[in-house]
């Protein structure tokens, strides 16, 4: 008998409830994404510079090439990166939501454990993986070394660094 006077009152509440909430706006979740089914089969068109190729006949030329070093650009000074300043590309409001913890990250990548080269083909892996797939906001966890003189965050350091190139 009991078990009747709980569910009617469960039925009533929940007409009670559809009544009330009948004409509310109803919101779609905000951290849902639909993303485009990427084509494979899209050809890519590459244009070599025919002023100075770096391929010739499928044969690279020997003077192009410095062996140990990746390319950097020297013109390019590397600045001291202010983590108070706003990063370019998002406007001043997203990174008071970022800051606030109200945009959560997409993905997250943790470099506890690597070495500041595997670290670096990682990050350009990842990064390059989640430009494919859209995701467009990342948490990268860098951890840090105890060394004899303390902590020595070699990759807290560095990431901000790779990252503006």
């Amino acid at each position: 008998m009991q078990n009747d006077n709980k569910n009617n009152s469960i039925i009533e509440d929940d007409d009670l409830w559809e009544s009330i909430t009948k004409n509310d706006k109803k919101y779609i979740k905000a951290n849902r994404h639909v993303y485009k089914k990427v084509n494979s089969e899209k050809k890519i068109n590459i244009i070599i510079n025919q002023k100075n190729p770096l391929v010739t006949n499928t044969q690279v030329n020997k003077n192009n090439i410095k062996t140990g070093s990746t390319p950097v650009n020297k013109n390019r000074k590397i600045e001291e990166l202010d983590p108070k300043k706003v990063p370019s590309g998002i406007s001043a409001s997203q990174a008071e939501k970022l800051k606030k913890g109200k945009i959560r990250p997409e993905r997250t990548i943790d470099l506890h454990g690597f070495t500041q080269f595997r670290a670096h083909s990682y990050i350009n892996d990842e990064i390059i993986k989640c430009y494919k797939n859209n995701i467009r906001s990342i948490l990268i966890i860098t951890g840090k070394k105890f060394g004899k003189m303390g902590s020595e965050g070699v990759l807290k350091k560095e990431v901000p660094k790779w990252l503006n190139l």
